[in-house]
């Protein structure tokens, strides 16, 4: 019986010998940019017009004040009430580590300050975020088209989506973590062998892993998924052999080995997380008052309790991720977990032949296994370990894993199916179609439609919006603004504090304030009540998500009074 190629050689996926095939890989490779492409297409009109976004008003300005002080703060949040996790965030932001907040600030010194400019370090994490899960499914062992689609999926995906342009450091700690266990991942494939210095992938994951927790907290799942992994640590290169051969009894070498790459972890990790002590020495009560109320104490019971009981966890962040990717995507990640789990464990050495082909692609065991140890564990622990936390950013860190996984199982589906070998590609088209189609509910089409149908109309323009309206407002006095606009009357060197509770955040301080302008967020929470403000005027129109609006409030106390005719 002759034998026919696999599913990669016949898509010249498996790295040929010849100059062809190698021209070919880089011709394959260049595709990789389509994906980014559909992403830029569809995210770049909504980062620059969007206004202020959940979360923006804290983290979009300390790059600024990075860039022009020194200092990560938020100027117009100078309250003193520790329950709001900002106590002094006027002198110095430590809710949560600041990262985000110095890869924001070079960027200022090529665009003007802004909302949008704050979005670009996310946008640009979000494309290599694509790029990346491309390359986890080739080095799976998956074809080129089965790894382009599902590097296309990624691109589609509501968590993606809303990670790459709100301004939160969730996904740029994602990336640090994919990269941390991918190269933990390249040193326990490799850990056997004697030739390069390979101990460099471990410390190389160690300083990912730190610069993860120099962006959130949520590093930690990446920290005990690694740590479970170098338990697994056999033959560590050092020098020119194998510790498990210097002399030592096997079971003692191996336990030296596993030592050694512990330590090599955790001071890598620790020396880049330890960036982070000036500013902490620099500003200690901001430090204590900010990131124990913000982190610690909103998490709910102990992690410990929490690994043991996890369900309370498992129920809230199930009810949050059904709210943030909607039920078509979240359809299509329950059953890419089953698929991937049926198909690893098909893939794995010592199978028969896939699709009755002899040298079908498989993995090895322990790679099986673990890969399916660190999919399902990333599901497990991004709800464990954020607990009862209302943040849903989180949950793009497994849709990479997840992602990587599903090209592995569009093959074997594939290979699996008794059909002939002309009408796989057929087959193939079919998966993508219906996979595309399901995530292409909630995608964003609408909101990258009417930004580009609409580009630089004020109507649609978030910037442009507001300062047309702050145009028509004194300069002088105190304005108070929610998260949509309170960056950008900041910028206009107005006086502003930030509209949030007025008990929470100023207690019973007399606001003697010119304007209040309130967007979606204060109207929908009723703030105009609690700040005794009348209504004047709306700005602007709320038909349409994507339209701007504010709605302009006066107190009696306000000396300019606006025109509510024009």
């Amino acid at each position: 019986m002759s034998k026919e190629p696999a599913l990669g050689d016949r898509d010249g996926i498996v790295e040929s010998h010849d100059g062809t095939g190698c021209d070919r890989s880089r011709w394959q490779l260049a595709w990789v940019v389509l994906p980014i492409l559909v992403y830029v297409v569809l995210r770049l009109p909504i980062l620059v017009h969007a206004p202020g976004g959940q979360d923006e008003q804290w983290f979009a300005i300390p790059g600024w004040t990075v860039w022009t002080e020194g200092v990560p703060r938020i100027p117009y949040v100078p309250t003193r009430d520790r329950s709001t996790f900002f106590e002094n965030a006027d002198r110095c932001l430590m809710t949560l580590p600041p990262a985000l907040f110095y890869v924001q600030a070079p960027f200022h010194a090529v665009f003007s300050p802004g909302y949008a400019t704050s979005r670009i370090p996310l946008f640009l994490g979000a494309l290599a975020s694509i790029a990346l899960t491309f390359w986890l499914a080739r080095r799976l062992g998956a074809s080129f088209a089965s790894a382009l689609l599902v590097s296309m999926l990624m691109a589609f995906c509501r968590p993606l989506m809303f990670t790459g342009l709100m301004v939160r450091p969730d996904l740029l700690c994602a990336f640090c973590g994919w990269l941390s266990l991918c190269s933990l991942g390249s040193f326990l494939r490799s850990a056997n062998r004697t030739e390069g210095l390979l101990w460099r992938y471990v410390f190389a994951s160690g300083a990912a892993c730190g610069l993860a927790a120099l962006f959130h907290p949520f590093a930690l799942v990446f920290a005990i998924q690694a740590g479970v992994g170098l338990l697994f640590v056999r033959g560590m290169p050092i020098g020119g052999g194998l510790l498990l051969e210097s002399g030592l009894s096997r079971a003692v070498g191996r336990w030296r080995d596993k030592v050694f790459a512990f330590a090599a972890f955790g001071i890598s990790c620790a020396a880049v997380v330890g960036l982070w002590i000036p500013l902490i020495r620099r500003f200690p009560y901001e430090f204590r008052s900010q990131f124990f109320a913000n982190v610690l104490d909103r998490a709910g019971p102990g992690l410990p309790a929490r690994m043991i009981w996890p369900f309370p966890a498992l129920r809230h962040h199930a009810t949050l991720l059904w709210e943030f990717a909607g039920p078509w995507q979240c359809g299509i990640f329950a059953f890419a977990i089953v698929l991937v789990t049926w198909a690893l464990l098909k893939r794995r050495s010592g199978d028969e032949a896939l699709g009755g082909v002899p040298d079908g692609p498989r993995l090895p065991s322990n790679l099986a296994y673990g890969y399916l140890a660190l999919m399902w564990s990333s599901v497990f622990l991004t709800a464990v370990v954020a607990g009862l936390h209302p943040t849903k950013g989180y949950w793009v860190y497994p849709c990479f894993w997840i992602f990587g996984g599903l090209a592995i199982a569009i093959d074997e589906l594939i290979w699996q199916a008794n059909i002939r070998p002309v009408m796989r590609k057929t087959a193939f088209v079919l998966v993508a179609v219906v996979g595309t189609c399901c995530m292409l509910p909630g995608a964003g089409l609408r909101s990258a439609w009417l930004y580009t149908a609409n580009w630089g109309d004020p109507r649609y323009h978030g910037a442009k919006f507001i300062e047309g309206v702050l145009d028509e407002l004194p300069s002088e006095g105190l304005f108070l603004a929610d998260l949509s606009y309170v960056y950008d009357v900041y910028l206009s060197g107005r006086q502003v504090l930030l509209c949030q509770e007025r008990e929470q955040y100023w207690g019973d301080q007399p606001l003697e304030y010119e304007a209040l302008l309130l967007a979606w967020e204060g109207e929908d929470a009723g703030w105009a009540s609690q700040y005794d403000g009348r209504l004047i005027k709306r700005f602007g129109s709320r038909d349409l998500p994507q339209t701007c609006f504010v709605d302009l409030y006066q107190s009696d106390a306000s000396k300019f009074r606006a025109d509510a005719s024009k």
